[in-house]
């Protein structure tokens, strides 16, 4: 990368409120979730990192526990900015959302004893993406931040939440939660039997399958949950015109592979279906830059190195292999998104991300990251 890819790489951050990664599993889109917060703290900004990357490895790598509250994290390296950062947990963060949109302390206190929410808010599939992006509007809200970074789950799970990250309107939108609710606002006027009344087979349906007692307890975490429902509502429209604004920017992360730059090609689309607005790419676990020199050096040579031949030979077909995936997904890029979306090649590193300084080492490895050029 040049003096003017680097100040371009630092201005996007400077000019960024919101800078979201995706990609497949296993190409380091956590790690450069993380590269991306520390360069934010390293040119004086608040970064707030919130991750939901089952993979845990920012709270391995930075000593983050588990919860709903973002934490400072104490960098070893003297910065004029600073991170803050969550890892997040599921119910932690419904909790944290019920007492915010309940009515009243009460209410929230019945709705927490609720047996159908304590299973609902700890084991139900998906809510974790969707209290992500609650967690986000409450960190815009706050004003905190000059930065947030938001690290997603691997490859379509990002795009399945951030496609609908309003997706409960329609529940409520549709008529869905008055029709169900309805009966049980009238039961507490007129009676048990009322339920059956107004709710009709569905309600009989429900009640031969589970019982009266879980008709009770269904009919209740309805009525409770009806504005905690409607505050989600609300938070998921406020977040949905939030990543489309020209603050945030999408960072897609691949691999020289087959399978990553497949899973790529398809965020690339579906980013661009979703009207997202697109930053970069970049392609990591790129031979290094010396090794790369050396191969092209090797085949422009008469190559005369009898004993080395089958070693450059490998080098040399690894390297024309990367490049050309990496040509396949800049030209998807720059398709749907103009030729002002760059494609940045990104070293292997040569160690394990394990720890703050092989951190900052693939954060300055970032910044030396080579825009792809046909």
């Amino acid at each position: 990368m040049t003096r003017d890819d680097q100040a371009g790489l630092e201005a996007w951050i400077k000019s960024s409120r919101i800078l979201v990664t995706v990609g497949s599993g296993g190409v380091g889109k956590t790690t450069s979730s993380i590269a991306l917060a520390l360069l934010g703290a390293r040119l004086g900004l608040r970064v707030g990192l919130l991750s939901i990357d089952p993979a845990k490895r920012l709270a391995d790598a930075l000593g983050i526990p588990l919860g709903s509250e973002l934490s400072r994290v104490r960098l070893q390296r003297q910065v004029p900015g600073e991170v803050e950062a969550a890892m997040l947990d599921q119910k932690a963060v419904f909790d944290d959302m019920v007492r915010r949109f309940a009515p009243n302390t009460k209410t929230a206190s019945r709705i927490f004893e609720n047996s159908i929410y304590k299973e609902v808010s700890s084991n139900l599939g998906g809510p974790l993406e969707y209290m992500a992006l609650a967690k986000l509007e409450t960190m815009l809200s706050q004003g905190r931040y000059d930065l947030i970074v938001l690290d997603t789950p691997p490859d379509t799970h990002a795009l399945d939440f951030l496609a609908r990250p309003n997706i409960l309107s329609g529940f409520i939108e549709h008529g869905v939660m008055s029709w169900m609710i309805k009966p049980f606002h009238l039961a507490q006027k007129l009676g048990a039997g009322a339920i059956f009344k107004a709710g009709g087979k569905v309600m009989h349906g429900i009640s031969s399958i589970t019982g009266i007692k879980m008709l009770k307890l269904l009919a209740e975490f309805l009525v409770l949950m009806e504005e905690v429902i409607i505050g989600f509502n609300r938070v998921g429209r406020e977040v949905s015109v939030a990543l489309k604004q020209n603050s945030t920017g999408f960072v897609l992360v691949s691999a020289p592979t087959d399978n990553a730059v497949r899973s790529a090609s398809y965020l690339l689309q579906e980013l661009k279906n979703n009207q997202y607005p697109l930053l970069t790419v970049i392609m990591n676990r790129n031979l290094p830059f010396a090794l790369q020199e050396a191969a092209k050096a090797w085949e422009q040579s008469d190559r005369h190195w009898t004993e080395l031949r089958p070693g450059f030979a490998v080098i040399s077909r690894r390297h024309h292999y990367a490049a050309s995936q990496a040509g396949k997904l800049a030209a998807e890029a720059q398709q749907l998104f103009g030729k002002s979306v760059p494609l940045l090649l990104l070293e292997e590193q040569r160690q394990m991300i394990h720890s703050e300084e092989s951190l900052w080492q693939f954060t300055d490895a970032l910044l030396e990251a080579r825009a792809y050029q046909a």
